[in-house]
């Protein structure tokens, strides 16, 4: 099973990724200065340390630099393609007259242009991975190609919702806020979201109108700055954990289609509390992400219809509290405006990469093999908590309720 990640670079080097099938794809992003690809592998934590965190929250082997626990992933035999964006502009670099966007071309005449968000997703989303993963936020210029084409491809993508204050990679919302894609809000030990929950500072959460599901992302054990264990928190790490889940379940059942997959995932949320019933709010999406009842579920018996995906204004997710009538255009939509019906009909408009494709810069790291279940399964108990979630679900649901 391929993950294809979207992020702004990986240190292949570091303890926890020792062992896992990487192929790292790099040169989207250009130095501002020298015009030279800024690289993809790198153990400069500026540029890496986001992208190796979130992929040892896929294929972690659990052990640390320093000898002890480490990330644990929760696919640790997936194959990775990861896609390097480059590191985000700081603020004193944008004094100096550096735009904001990485670009991903540079002129004869010394003119840089292109965005390396958009061009890293464009090449994830045609690269034959059948998940793409991406915590980053950015606008919907920047990921509509990418976005579009996946879905043509029957490609699912994670997103990341927004952190609460100022913790999100980037400006915008998308490709969370896109119409079909699997937003992903974090939440603590205490099943509570990321802003409420004890493990993290409390600050208003954010929400999103087409919320997906949510799942562990705070007061995960992970990686730091300094390349050493690290507690971290964000919807950056729920991200690659349900992309994860989702890659076990197409293991288990090869025959389920991507949509059946998520259909099933949002059925048995909540320790599967809801006889079957999707139950929703802005903050939790359909629940909290239950990895025993969805991989005890056969897909198949669900539809293979995405049901993140709206396709016409006539959906009652359209209509927002505020609204007085039900919307007449998907431009209206509260739930998501793009993509729509259209945007995704026809064949795929980006050539499909073969698995071997990589950048100069790519490196693979072991052999790939079988995604493990029960190895999985049992590895649940190091990821910063990730069993608790179950025993925890039903009391939230249940204090929603009073």
């Amino acid at each position: 099973m391929r993950i294809a990640v979207v992020d702004d670079g990986i240190n292949s080097r570091a303890a926890e990724l020792q062992g896992a099938n990487i192929k790292v794809h790099g040169g989207f992003c250009l130095d501002q200065g020298s015009g030279a690809p800024i690289p993809a592998d790198s153990t400069d934590p500026l540029i890496s340390q986001h992208g190796t965190s979130v992929v040892a929250m896929l294929v972690g082997n659990g052990q640390s630099s320093d000898g002890g626990p480490g990330a644990q992933g929760v696919a640790p035999d997936a194959q990775i393609d990861f896609f390097a964006t480059g590191p985000v502009t700081s603020k004193q670099e944008e004094a100096e007259g550096k735009s904001k966007v990485c670009p991903s071309e540079k002129n004869a005449d010394g003119e840089f242009s292109g965005d390396s968000w958009e061009s890293a997703m464009n090449a994830a989303a045609s690269s034959g991975a059948d998940f793409v993963s991406v915590s980053l936020a950015g606008q919907y210029l920047t990921f509509k190609a990418g976005m579009i084409d996946a879905m043509k491809r029957g490609v699912t993508v994670v997103g990341s919702a927004l952190n609460p204050g100022d913790d999100s990679i980037g400006i915008g919302a998308f490709p969370a806020a896109g119409n079909g894609t699997l937003a992903v809000n974090a939440v603590g030990d205490d099943a509570k979201v990321i802003g409420e929950s004890a493990g993290f500072r409390q600050e208003i959460p954010i929400g999103r109108p087409n919320m997906g599901i949510s799942a562990p992302g705070v007061g995960i054990l992970s990686i730091g700055a300094d390349w050493k264990p690290a507690i971290e928190n964000g919807t950056s790490l729920a991200t690659p954990y349900v992309t994860g889940v989702l890659a076990l379940a197409a293991q288990k059942y090869p025959k389920a289609s991507k949509n059946q997959l998520i259909q099933a995932l949002l059925h048995t949320t909540d320790d599967n509390s809801h006889a079957g019933k999707l139950e929703w709010d802005e903050l939790f999406g359909y629940g909290i992400v239950s990895l025993p009842d969805f991989l005890g579920t056969d897909p198949s018996s669900y539809p293979d219809v995405n049901p993140l995906f709206v396709t016409a204004p006539s959906d009652p997710r359209c209509k927002a509290e505020d609204q007085t009538s039900q919307p007449s255009s998907m431009e209206q939509c509260a739930w998501a405006k793009f993509p729509t019906t259209a945007d995704i009909s026809g064949a795929p408009t980006q050539p499909s990469q073969s698995a071997g494709d990589t950048s100069d810069n790519a490196k693979e790291n072991g052999a790939q093999l079988e995604l493990v279940y029960a190895f999985a399964v049992g590895a649940l108990v190091i990821l910063g908590g990730a069993v608790w979630i179950f025993a925890y679900s039903r009391r939230r649901r249940r204090s929603q309720s009073n």
